[in-house]
């Protein structure tokens, strides 16, 4: 099973013994949480899902994420690219108490009907990917940062009177 499709619900076991592959091609604008986290809606998704079995018969979904994404700088407040590529070993499960039983380097996921919608899937990974702050460098930011001057004089003085025992230094004795 290889190919596009506009399908992105899977019956998971189904796939993995047939050791599917399916690829998917999505405007960002198709993921409306998404979205909601983004600077705009521009952007492709692309994902590329394998089934499988592994030694221990568990079903595998293995998903490789790329995404250009484009997020707001919190200090310009203008655009930033955003690039996400990922890879993730899905490993189903069926009851919510098996969850703790998938070895380590899968992640479990609950999929009770046996189908696995994948497009929902995808998106909740890049949501998870998306820094909480993004800052463009130094050097590509537009605004200059001034505060004046620096009055070497100034700051001794400051110092001082901001030392509560500095009037008793000259009481001192000799």
């Amino acid at each position: 099973m290889t190919g596009t499709t506009h399908n992105h619900i899977i019956h998971a076991r189904k796939f993995a013994n047939k050791e599917g592959e399916i690829r998917f091609n999505w405007p960002v604008k198709d993921f409306s949480q998404l979205c909601d986290a983004l600077y705009n809606d521009d952007g492709t998704v692309s994902v590329r899902v394998e089934g499988r079995y592994d030694h221990n018969k568990q079903c595998l979904l293995e998903a490789e994420i790329k995404a250009n994404l484009t997020l707001e700088c919190q200090t310009s407040f203008e655009a930033v690219d955003f690039s996400v590529e990922s890879k993730v070993i899905f490993c189903t499960v069926i009851k919510e108490s098996q969850m703790a039983e998938v070895d380590e380097e899968y992640e479990p996921i609950l999929i009770e009907d046996g189908l696995f919608d994948i497009k929902r899937v995808i998106e909740d990974e890049l949501i998870l990917a998306i820094p909480i702050a993004v800052n463009k460098p130094d050097n590509e930011l537009n605004q200059k940062m001034s505060f004046g001057e620096l009055d070497e004089a100034e700051i001794a003085k400051e110092a001082e009177a901001a030392n509560p025992f500095a009037a008793l230094t000259g009481l001192k004795k000799k």
